[in-house]
């Protein structure tokens, strides 16, 4: 609290507009800070002790230096789904509950996977190249898989991956899917079969993926693994870049083992000007944007706004991704 109003800190390297932001805590009598990775050092000193609310944009590494100084805070939540920004053992340290939003835009990232699925399979990337270098000619693009003679894998089978399969199925590929907490039956409502994690890489001759990034998942994609997939194979990534091995990624679209990429996520985010996987004409990135719409962010800001008005108010707090014994009945995984 500074001059007698609760202060709310948003770390953020990304958005530079937060007027949604602070209309909403204007109202609501708090007063707002913005800090990004240049300012903090001037900031964190001033504002982590008295902060009573937190909000961490993905991609802003909030870590033990930062929640250690955080005396006063009472909620931090971050813009969107993954939490692995946020050091959760230091929050539980101080007994901060940290808040995400995990279901504000699978629509969004379903459709982006989708997009990416089919721009991958036509080579929609090499056509363009070949079209605005002057070239006219369908047929040196091969081999190109007609998507009905294809068997789909989808690594992970929450909210998104479930939206997937039921966008896919119109395009009638064989779905499979891989995941450990899911009950058998609910792949069959989505007309997916499950398998094992290797049956998966063994059988997919595309593998689009759908899980958080932990420890235990931390290039859970690697030369070993990716080498078992289908020669020709394609990959579609739109949850997190760092659950690939990207050196090993790039090793197997030189040789031609794989077939292409379809990334929304690098482990670099954003990468150098000299990034390697840039470079390939058979890799297709986009900047971390499969959430985006206009409807998406407005609600993301809403409801992360609201994550913070619960916690400095003391009222119940939803999607609590940590001190689950804390908060029984509001812990939330992606």
């Amino acid at each position: 609290m500074k001059d007698g109003k609760p202060i709310v800190w948003i770390l953020d390297d990304e958005w530079k507009n937060h007027q949604m932001e602070n209309e909403i805590f204007r109202d609501n009598g708090m007063t707002l800070k913005v800090t990004n990775s240049k300012s903090l050092l001037k900031d964190l000193p001033e504002y982590a002790p008295c902060a009573d609310g937190v909000i961490v944009q993905v991609g802003f590494n909030c870590g033990e230096e930062i929640i250690s100084q955080l005396d006063t805070c009472k909620v931090m939540a971050t813009y969107g789904v993954g939490y692995n920004h946020i050091d959760l053992t230091a929050a539980n340290r101080k007994g901060i509950p940290v808040c995400n939003v995990p279901d504000y835009c699978i629509e969004e990232v379903s459709d982006h996977t989708v997009a990416l699925v089919l721009a991958v399979v036509r080579r929609i990337k090499s056509y363009g190249n070949q079209v605005r270098n002057g070239h006219w000619d369908a047929l040196d693009t091969m081999p190109i898989k007609r998507i009905k003679d294809m068997t789909i894998g989808l690594l992970g089978f929450g909210r998104i991956a479930r939206a997937v399969a039921y966008k896919l199925r119109s395009f009638g590929p064989r779905l499979i899917a891989h995941d450990k907490y899911v009950h058998r039956e609910e792949f069959a409502e989505y007309g997916v079969v499950p398998v094992s994690r290797e049956q998966l890489i063994q059988q997919s001759n595309l593998l689009s993926l759908h899980i958080p990034l932990t420890p235990e998942t931390e290039n859970i994609l690697n030369l070993e693994n990716m080498k078992l997939m289908p020669k020709g194979a394609f990959i579609v990534n739109t949850c997190r870049g760092g659950v690939i091995n990207e050196d090993d990624l790039l090793s197997l679209l030189e040789s031609g083992h794989l077939g292409g990429a379809g990334l929304d996520v690098l482990k670099q985010e954003p990468p150098n000007a000299d990034y390697p996987l840039l470079n390939m004409s058979e890799l297709l990135i986009t900047p971390h944007a499969s959430y985006i719409s206009e409807s998406s962010v407005d609600e993301l800001r809403k409801r992360t706004c609201q994550h913070i008005l619960d916690g400095v108010k003391g009222n119940s707090l939803s999607n609590v991704v940590n001190l689950s014994e804390l908060f029984d009945g509001h812990a939330s995984t992606k």
